[in-house]
């Protein structure tokens, strides 16, 4: 059986005063029965008496002899004993209620389950530092080797630009920045048909959303569609 601190009697205050040792003033466990005066008390709490002597009638008896062979301490009769096993307990852990003679049951302390979560979740956080630590040196490594090589990089890299540029016969940069702006335009063309769906779109998720998607996935693209009306705005101003 588990010890008094595991449960909890379920309306305590109702429990026979019969049953509750007069030494604790608590629910009697593993009762053992003073015969002379024929009162119940706790097993652990006759052992930890510092003189021999009966609480309530005062009569004492031979501490020499171990309490399971004392004839004035024999363990409480059977009709104490299964009143007591008829306590309705609660598990102070997990809740559990159940008759205090069928309590066993598996249960893990709350401190044993902190322990163990401590004891999982360690490992993972020391693996966690570890992998940014190993990435903090992998950034640091590849910056210096970079600033190391940096000569043998750039210097090659010009190089063969201005080899290009002698090959080809013009600016190369000036041709890139021509096709860019090539491609703004033909983006900056067809983001009045962009807005206008977007537009479209917008009003159908507005009205129509919740019928087809969650609440919060209809709120998400409502979201985006008005990011792309702006922006599309945008586009269209700097055009013009």
């Amino acid at each position: 059986m588990m010890n008094k601190i595991a449960y909890s009697y379920i309306d305590e205050h109702l429990i026979s005063p019969s049953l509750i040792c007069p030494i604790c003033l608590e629910v009697l466990e593993d009762p053992h029965t003073h015969t002379p005066c024929d009162s119940a008390f706790c097993r652990s709490c006759l052992l930890q008496l510092s003189e021999p002597f009966c609480p309530i009638c005062r009569w004492t008896w031979d501490d020499t002899i171990p309490l399971q062979y004392n004839i004035h301490l024999p363990k409480a009769n059977r009709l104490i004993r299964n009143m007591l096993d008829d306590l309705l307990v609660q598990c102070i852990y997990c809740h559990t209620v159940r008759r205090r003679g069928q309590f066993e049951h598996e249960c893990q302390s709350a401190e044993e389950r902190l322990v163990r979560n401590d004891i999982q979740i360690i490992p993972r956080k020391t693996l966690g530092h570890f992998q940014m630590i190993l990435y903090i040196l992998g950034t640091v490594i590849f910056l210096l080797c970079i600033y190391y090589y940096r000569k043998y990089i750039f210097e090659k890299v010009i190089d063969h630009r201005n080899e290009i540029i002698k090959d080809i016969g013009f600016n190369i940069d000036y041709f890139l920045l021509e096709k860019i702006y090539y491609l703004i335009r033909k983006i900056v063309e067809y983001s009045m048909t962009i807005f206008i769906m977007s537009i479209c779109f917008w009003f159908s998720i507005i009205f129509f959303g919740d019928h087809f998607t969650s609440r919060k996935n209809s709120r998400i693209l409502k979201t985006l569609l008005e990011t792309s009306i702006i922006i599309n705005l945008i586009a269209y101003s700097v055009s013009n």
